[in-house]
């Protein structure tokens, strides 16, 4: 269903990558739920949560360059489309207490997005996110670890 990979498509460029809202409105069901390493405490729930999640993100690391999809394709039953992107984005502004450091980091992610009535009600995220998860470490360990 090539309007599910435009939806994708679109939520992963403009979404993600740029936080642009409408893009937002227009792919994301309003009960989406979000499993991301940018609220380890448990799901993103709902769009409101999503867009400030990922507003507050792009604001402290904002993007170098357009997201990069590097493999797209959809489930074999229509209801699943899988994204692989890279973002390069700058440390620009501190981020959960940790301080701006201006470095280019890659992000290497994997989302499976489960699609509903057109939207994405679903985004799983999968993540070769070392560097990032380096520099957010003093934050994140208390917060996973306990």
């Amino acid at each position: 269903n090539m309007d599910n990979l435009a939806i994708v498509r679109r939520f992963t460029t403009e979404f993600l990558g740029r936080a642009d809202l409408a893009a937002a409105d227009a792919t994301m069901h309003p009960d989406i739920r979000g499993f991301t390493g940018l609220k380890p405490t448990g799901p993103i729930e709902g769009i409101d949560e999503y867009k400030a999640t990922l507003t507050g993100f792009v604001d402290a690391f904002p993007a170098q360059s357009p997201v990069e999809i590097i493999d797209q394709f959809e489930s074999a039953d229509g209801t699943r489309v899988v994204t692989r992107f890279h973002s390069r984005q700058c440390h620009a502004k501190d981020y959960y207490g940790v301080a701006a450091t201006n470095r280019i980091i890659l992000f290497d992610e994997t989302h499976v997005a489960r699609l509903k009535d057109g939207k994405i009600i679903e985004n799983i995220v999968s993540a070769t996110n070392l560097e990032f998860e380096m520099l957010m470490a003093p934050v994140l360990s208390p917060m996973i670890l306990g």
